[in-house]
């Protein structure tokens, strides 16, 4: 446990990756009247509308794919591309909420769409391509991540199949945007503003594991929060503290909870692309 907190303490939002996130908020709504997001007037709203929106994401999902659909892939050849998306939203300086996004599209396609292992390049780096349309103010475009015309062409063909399979319907309560909305809420003070880090950074971790997603992206949020205020120490009765801001209670997130433990050791020992990103940044001493 503490060779894993000693690799993720150097880590913050101020990457290349990780652009634009939210600051910890405090309760003056004045200062944030700008983003409908931050009225305390509009929470109730906002939550029935993400748990309806993710209802609706969690119908194309199909957690046990591998067995059912993909005989030719295996769940590290997924995790394979999450490392390649990942590098996309380095050199790209994507949006986190993108990162998410495209996590997301990829096991749609993958929930119901038989593929091969040539055509792995082509699913992430069209799920990518999507995710950034839809996410990014400018999203990169096409001839940058890919210079071969007929992966062109297919690409161009794998996203149309997604949309028609999405009806063009691309809105997504991912835990991402769980996590901002409970963040919303709580209305942490300055001082613990490393819980937001640890939690943005274990909600990065826990996509490499395919087991998750069969849990709903608010449970997922709930026990990033949960994890991460137990690597930090943080004295609380997560109970009394769930029911005070409307979160999942522990006994529905604490399997949750060690999967995410899990897949970070795992991470850690298999070097993967988000671990490789945090021990770049800590050589650059930008924190």
């Amino acid at each position: 446990m503490e060779y894993i907190q000693k690799m993720i303490r150097p880590f913050t939002d101020r990457s290349n990756y990780y652009v634009s996130q939210p600051n910890s908020f405090k309760r003056k709504e004045s200062k944030h009247t700008h983003d409908p997001q931050s009225v305390l007037l509009y929470i109730k709203q906002i939550f029935f509308t993400l748990q309806t929106q993710q209802n609706v994401n969690m119908s194309f999902l199909n957690p046990n794919y591998f067995s059912d659909i993909q005989s030719d892939l295996n769940p590290e050849m997924r995790a394979q591309m999450i490392d390649e998306v990942h590098k996309l939203c380095t050199a790209h300086k994507a949006q986190r909420r993108t990162f998410h996004q495209t996590i997301y599209l990829l096991d749609v396609y993958l929930s119901t769409n038989r593929i091969f292992t040539a055509q792995i390049d082509s699913i992430y780096k069209t799920c990518y391509f999507v995710a950034s349309k839809y996410e990014e103010i400018y999203p990169s475009p096409l001839w940058r991540y890919t210079y071969d015309r007929d992966e062109m062409q297919e690409i161009f063909q794998i996203e149309k199949e997604l949309l028609s399979l999405l009806d063009f319907k691309l809105v997504t309560a991912s835990s991402y945007v769980w996590l901002n909305y409970y963040w919303t809420i709580i209305n942490i003070a300055e001082k613990t503003s490393n819980w937001l880090t640890y939690s943005l950074l274990l909600l990065d971790v826990a996509v490499y594991n395919i087991n998750i997603i069969k849990y709903e992206p608010s449970k997922i949020a709930c026990a990033s929060l949960y994890t991460s205020a137990i690597m930090l120490n943080i004295q609380m009765n997560w109970n009394s503290f769930a029911s005070q801001f409307g979160l999942h209670f522990q006994h529905e997130i604490k399997e949750i909870s060690n999967l995410i433990m899990i897949t970070l050791k795992d991470s850690v020992n298999q070097k993967r692309e988000i671990v490789k990103h945090m021990q770049l940044q800590k050589e650059k001493e930008l924190f």
